[in-house]
């Protein structure tokens, strides 16, 4: 195997020593893995695809998806496409191929993903109607719930930020194949940052609790946590390999238990048993998968957000979801890719208020480039993870052919504006989408009234945005024909109203 450039990743002195040990060993079991940190810049980290796998011998490829989510929109007339042919008219629906379109027929913001034309499909004219009734947070809150609930939020608190109602649709996805594939594990879903914060603003991925109220799902930040949770290393650590020893005497604990306690108690304790028992079965499938073991360096740049540090973690954590999905470990993941360093975009101070909020159509040129630029390197992500997918061969493809990439944000704009919601999708050919084509999305849709009663603007906006969650929750092998809220009332300028459906599938996404 050709020696890939060097991940920064910081170690301890004894696993350097491990990972020096084994340096020459072209296989290694998966608690030897940990000492593989992701490869950053150009290079790539390719696992080992053998018979090891998790899934069974004769297991097709499974679906995967990862989801990119961006903050504060775009500018629309740098993100949006058109040929000289194509409708003026914002109450038309059309399409054209990507595939012929040369690099500088791609907008600013999507030139980055030219070289993966044909498996894209953009969506151009959604609109987040959930968002527009929502009658909690911020704009931006708003925009949270519905781009990744498809559902208005639970509960305002702190003025402007808002929890969720419902599930977001990568748990409900986890959920899907954990149900289908009882090899896999809590892992099923990963959901990772880039930036260095604790994320405890607006929030992005929702489970359920036992009650079946939402619940939030935290996201790993730093490449070492995010290795530490997928690549346990118990080699030489007595803590981490009495591990399973106390699994097995929990087991036995709980079925001496369970005849003595009511059936409430009872009930609380088998969930609890539950959830032991897929930290066993983690740990023992983690164990016995094979990878190739890529080279390490230390991190020590320090945890400010600079572009040292962004140009450090995010090919880090691709390179974690790559290994992740490619070994069959994780069927989802999820990123929050936050704002790059603001040095990268060609601009200073704050991007929220300097930028993304002064950037309505006709503002400064310095403003509109700036956000273009943060639209283009959230592209540059997409490509990249695109890119490592294509690299990993799976059984007669890549795992790329059996991989869905959808890139979203919570705004269409940085004006708090939910309306023309830029929505990106890259669809390997094992995936039920037809690839490499533009679609337009008219805008006859009657603008739904705020269910507080507010203020809002009357006119007609794009088409809803849930039949998508719907076509991709049933892409990864789940049944349910709704994701959040199943319509809403929308009213007509100048009076009358309709209830708009927001079930089923997204039928242009089929061709």
């Amino acid at each position: 195997m050709t020696k890939k450039a060097s991940p920064r990743i910081k170690l301890s002195r004894s696993r350097r020593a491990a990972r020096a040990r084994a340096q020459h060993v072209q296989t290694m079991r998966r608690r030897q893995f940990l000492k593989a940190a992701g490869v950053g810049g150009a290079s790539l980290f390719l696992p080992s695809l053998g018979q090891r796998s998790l899934a069974g011998p004769g297991d097709g490829p499974p679906c995967r998806l990862v989801v990119f989510f961006h903050e504060h929109g775009v500018y629309y007339d740098n993100w949006k496409m058109r040929l000289p042919n194509s409708p003026e008219s914002d109450q038309v629906d059309f399409e054209f191929d990507l595939g012929n379109l040369g690099a500088e027929e791609f907008s600013p913001i999507l030139a980055p993903l030219h070289a993966h034309r044909d498996d894209m499909v953009v969506l151009d004219g959604l609109a987040y109607l959930t968002a527009m009734i929502d009658p909690y947070g911020d704009g931006h809150a708003k925009g949270w719930m519905t781009a990744m609930t498809g559902n208005i939020a639970r509960e305002t608190y702190d003025d402007v930020k808002s929890h969720a109602l419902t599930p977001s649709f990568d748990q409900i996805i986890k959920e899907i194949v954990r149900a289908q594939d009882s090899q896999l594990t809590d892992l099923a879903s990963l959901e990772y940052g880039i930036r260095p914060w604790d994320g405890t603003f607006h929030h992005m991925n929702y489970g359920l609790d036992p009650n079946g109220d939402a619940v939030k799902v935290p996201h790993v930040v730093d490449p070492a946590a995010a290795f530490a949770t997928l690549f346990p290393d118990t080699e030489g650590d007595p803590v981490a390999a009495a591990r399973t020893t106390v699994l097995d005497r929990a087991a036995e604990q709980y079925e001496q238990l369970m005849p003595q306690l009511s059936s409430e108690d009872r009930a609380k304790l088998e969930l609890h048993r539950d959830l032991v028992r897929d930290l066993e079965e983690r740990v023992t499938a983690l164990q016995n998968l094979e990878c190739n073991e890529p080279i390490l360096e230390p991190w020590d740049g320090g945890w400010e957000w600079t572009p040292e540090m962004y140009n450090y973690r995010l090919p880090a954590m691709l390179d974690l979801a790559a290994a992740a999905i490619s070994c069959r470990v994780s069927r989802v993941v999820s990123f929050q890719t936050d704002v790059p360093p603001i040095e990268l975009l060609g601009g200073t101070g704050d991007y929220h208020h300097d930028y993304a909020h002064q950037s309505a159509p006709g503002s400064d040129q310095d403003k509109v480039d700036v956000v273009t630029a943060q639209g283009a390197a959230h592209a540059e992500q997409v490509a990249m993870m695109v890119e490592r997918l294509k690299a990993i061969p799976e059984e007669g493809g890549t795992v790329f052919d059996n991989t869905i990439v959808l890139w979203i944000s919570e705004l269409a704009t940085g004006g708090h504006t939910h309306d023309q919601a830029p929505v990106v999708m890259l669809a390997g050919q094992n995936t039920p989408f037809a690839r490499g084509r533009y679609l337009r999305f008219a805008q006859t849709t009657p603008r739904p009234a705020p269910l507080d009663g507010g203020w809002y603007p009357e006119g007609l906006v794009g088409q809803a945005y849930n039949p998508m969650l719907v076509s991709i929750i049933q892409a990864m092998g789940g049944e349910q024909n709704y994701c959040g809220r199943k319509s809403v009332t929308g009213v007509f300028p100048g009076g009358g109203t309709v209830e708009i459906g927001l079930t089923g599938t997204m039928e242009r996404l089929y061709g």
